[in-house]
């Protein structure tokens, strides 16, 4: 099983980059590596720097009623930019005492983490019977060197971590990445932006299709080139952005292989300064070189909102429709949804919601064949101290797969806590549970797995 604590995986930092990320990125709900298509729109919708932290968002329907009272009350246009300081989340909220500096170096800052965690996993595996328990002692390191212009951006960053099994050392691996992005800003309303990341990945070992206990992990090596234009005129905003990704699999598992390239336009417009209308269509092309039945083209249509009420609430939420086209005469299509939201219920609690709905498809150790993925969860963080920080959340899912007879449904949940001890040290504990159902004749398999995790950062 993959150790939680690696700079390559889908492990959110304790704190956002904006605010100076806290070093340790132990155990998070979300162990599971991420749907290509999850992938590729984040890949897509981060800008080159600062604005990244890109949502699509959604929240309960009493909450948006009452915001809504408030949504049409006159407000000089394009508050959303000028608000943007009072919306702050418990994670992203600046606090000065314990905030790392890093170090400068003429128009650059460096930041650089250091992550020491020890994991007990109690089926490591993700095994249904016999299952095997194990420690994990991980090490993790990251550095990032960002610009510090008035205008335009850019930034550097690399990491590894190597994770150690103290009684399976077979599976003892080390994962590393290296990145760089940037932002042209084209006078005050247009930039271009542009992001190229390379990764030595490991499957997880609850991967939806990895191998089981007895077969050797699987090594991948992942690149990812994204570049994007956006422009602002009066109450709308466009923007358009070209992605491609390409995954290429160790020998024993090259007929894994596959590149997706997608293209993406998106429009926004302004309705009031708290609500706007969102419209966005994107087309993609997968290509599975040695398993060209699984080669496909798709398309994904979605509308909705964009929702930014001052000191309560802000995100997106949208729905709409996918199709997708494989080469083996297989057709997908069906209702894709996109939508996260965070809530400001006081200044000391951040409620956010999510949700997904989209097609994917997998060359894996039991099936080479599509399946449509739902997934919704939720996560509230709470700040009981100015340095301590409680956190809860969950995600549920299913898999439903096409042309055999088979569903997965999935749960994720962790609960833990954040302690800065001040700008250089964090200390972080965190319980996490998984647990998948598979079901019908062509079922995978069953599993649970606890996680124990403590561990310590180290920050410049």
């Amino acid at each position: 099983m993959t150790a939680p604590s690696t700079p390559t995986g889908g492990y959110p930092p304790a704190f956002p980059r904006k605010a100076q990320p806290v070093a340790f990125r132990g155990s998070s709900a979300d162990r599971s590596s991420h749907s290509r298509r999850a992938r590729l729109e984040n890949q897509a919708s981060r800008g080159a720097l600062g604005e990244g932290e890109h949502l699509v968002r959604a929240h309960p329907v009493l909450s948006l009623f009452a915001a809504s009272l408030i949504a049409f009350a006159p407000v000089h246009a394009l508050a959303q930019d000028r608000d943007r300081e009072a919306r702050t989340s418990v994670r992203e909220r600046p606090r000065p005492d314990y905030d790392p500096l890093g170090l400068r170096f003429g128009g650059f800052t460096l930041h650089a983490t250091l992550d020491l965690d020890a994991v007990h996993s109690d089926n490591i595996f993700a095994e249904e019977t016999g299952e095997d328990e194990d420690t994990i002692f991980v090490a993790a390191l990251r550095t990032r060197l960002q610009s510090n212009w008035s205008r335009h951006a850019l930034a550097i960053e690399a990491g590894g971590a190597a994770s150690m099994y103290d009684e399976f050392a077979s599976e003892d691996h080390e994962t590393a990445f290296a990145g760089v992005s940037g932002r042209l800003d084209i006078g005050s309303r247009s930039n271009l932006s542009a992001r190229a990341r390379v990764a030595q990945e490991i499957e997880p070992r609850n991967d939806p299709d990895a191998p089981g206990q007895g077969i050797p992990l699987v090594e991948y090596e992942r690149s990812e080139l994204a570049v994007s234009a956006q422009h602002t005129f009066n109450r709308f905003r466009v923007t358009a952005t070209a992605a491609q990704s390409q995954n290429e699999y160790d020998a024993g598992q090259s007929f894994r292989d596959f590149e997706e390239t997608s293209l993406t336009g998106r429009l926004e417009a302004e309705l009031t300064p708290r609500i706007g209308l969102l419209a966005q269509a994107t087309t993609d092309e997968r290509d599975y070189d040695n398993t060209p039945a699984l080669s496909s083209e798709g398309r994904t249509y979605l509308a909705g909102l964009t929702i930014n009420l001052t000191d309560l609430m802000e995100g997106q939420v949208a729905v709409g429709h996918f199709e997708r086209d494989y080469d083996s005469g297989i057709t997908t299509d069906g209702v894709a949804a996109s939508a996260n939201v965070e809530w400001y219920v006081t200044r000391l609690t951040t409620i956010s919601f999510n949700a997904r709905r989209n097609s994917e498809d997998v060359v894996g150790a039991t099936t080479a064949i599509p399946y449509v993925e739902s997934e919704y969860g939720g996560r509230v963080d709470h700040e009981l101290m100015r340095n301590v920080i409680l956190t809860a959340g969950a995600q549920f899912g299913r898999r439903e797969y096409e042309g055999i007879d088979r569903d997965d449904d999935f749960m994720r949940a962790d609960v833990g806590a954040d302690y800065l001890v001040n700008r250089r040290v964090v200390v972080r504990g965190r319980y996490m549970h998984d647990e998948v159902e598979s079901e019908g004749v062509n079922r995978y398999r069953d599993y649970e797995e606890n996680r124990f995790t403590l561990g310590v950062g180290l920050r410049l």
